[in-house]
């Protein structure tokens, strides 16, 4: 059995885990940059960039549902578990043996076969931390996470000295992600009850919604990198890969309160206390978010061309457009996680679509004439849209959450279950 925690033990857990994840990702960002050539560090970027889609899509939503649903009891958690793994065992399986076979076709087979491990490995991950996360107990994700960006930084260094190429680093990385995975997997008894199941199709639908609400908004924040290096040059791809790359390291704080938020808001009993919990969290997540990104965007800058050469210049630009976005992500990310909470995935989706049309509309105008710039741009356009339509939202499934609501919003009912 494990811990339950509270919500400011849990969130200094997953900010430590997320931490050494992300300064594990800059790591390789600034290996990668240093020992690579331009060329070679963009297919780095195109790789974890299309990974990240991937491993979202594979996950499907399960590791969210688990984590939200979970939170009732063991053999909830145990059922979600076993039921979610079988139904997407045949996918796994079929994506890593048709990766090689398309790497194939464009000259880059280690590529895509280290890509597929990665994304299953992170899709199994993800599945396997939602049982965890659903007890309330981050301990176990954290001590994970810091042995994965451990080992990371050692891998990614040791590839820049001896095989500096992308395909040498992907492929260290998904045997990272692979086997530091192990270990939980055997020991997810200890939070979970395997003796009931539930029928997968109905899993499946039920985390569908959220599967692809999620995979939108991974898909959106990686479409710049993917984008340019479909139609531009790989300079651009690279300084891109670089900004992002940093920048969203930057949402290490936010990420690490929303994966403690959820489960804690999930097990709620009344939505008041959903909505007092979740407007003590926004307001300083809102503020530490902007405390960050403003300095960052002062500072980082100035750094990047000591710290990976001129070859980056282009970087800066592209940076500092996005750290205006990072307080809009935080803010988006607190009160998605608390409409997640109570049931409002439709509503959701609604405003994830809306953000990634935003997104590629802007990208299909920018990229092609501002490169990088461009593609930053469109990212935060489709944030400032997307908290937008949140606030929105927020007043009326939430009231008092953003803004006192009207007086005869006070009284809501309870949200059905998601379908």
């Amino acid at each position: 059995m494990t811990t339950r925690r509270s919500l400011g033990a849990n969130s200094a857990l997953a900010f430590a885990g997320d931490a050494a994840l992300k300064l594990s990702a800059l790591g390789v960002v600034i290996v990668g940059a240093r020992a690579l050539t331009v060329p070679e560090f963009a297919v780095l970027a195109t790789g974890l960039a299309v990974a990240g889609v991937l491993t979202m899509a594979l996950d499907f939503g399960a590791g969210t549902l688990i984590t939200r649903d979970g939170a009732r009891s063991r053999s909830a958690r145990g059922a979600l578990l076993a039921g979610l793994l079988a139904a997407r065992a045949p996918v796994f399986v079929g994506v890593l043996v048709v990766a090689p076979l398309v790497g194939a076709l464009v000259g880059r087979p280690w590529t895509a076969l280290a890509i597929a491990v990665l994304s299953v490995a992170g899709a199994t991950a993800l599945t396997v931390l939602g049982c965890y996360r659903s007890s309330q107990d981050i301990r176990p994700e954290a001590l994970q996470r810091l042995c994965a960006g451990a080992l990371t930084i050692v891998a990614v260094g040791a590839m820049g000295l001896f095989v500096p190429s992308a395909d040498a680093m992907l492929v260290s990385l998904a045997i990272i992600a692979t086997v530091t995975i192990v270990p939980l997997a055997f020991r997810i008894r200890r939070v979970v009850d395997l003796t009931h199941g539930e029928p997968q199709g109905a899993l499946l639908r039920r985390a569908a919604p959220i599967g692809l609400v999620t995979l939108a908004t991974v898909v959106y924040y990686r479409s710049g990198t993917i984008a340019l290096a479909a139609v531009s040059d790989e300079r651009a791809t690279a300084a891109f890969g670089v900004a992002a790359g940093i920048a969203f390291g930057l949402l290490m704080l936010p990420n690490a309160i929303t994966t403690a938020l959820l489960p804690r808001l999930a097990a709620e009993a009344e939505r008041r206390g959903v909505v007092e919990c979740t407007r003590r969290v926004l307001a300083w997540t809102t503020a530490l978010a902007a405390l960050v990104a403003t300095a960052s965007a002062v500072l980082v800058p100035s750094v990047l061309p000591i710290a990976l050469g001129h070859d980056y210049d282009e970087a800066r630009a592209p940076f500092v457009v996005l750290c205006i976005g990072i307080p809009f992500i935080a803010a988006s990310g607190v009160i998605g996680t608390a409409l997640l909470s109570v049931g409002q995935v439709r509503v959701l989706g609604l405003q994830v679509g809306l953000s990634l049309a935003v997104n590629l509309l802007c990208i299909a105008i920018l990229v092609p004439v501002a490169g990088a710039v461009g593609a930053a741009f469109a990212t935060l356009a489709c944030e400032v849209v997307g908290l937008v339509v949140l606030l929105h939202v927020a007043r009326r499934a939430l009231p008092g959450l953003v803004l006192p609501g009207r007086s005869e919003r006070s009284h809501i009912a309870p949200t059905a279950a998601v379908p």
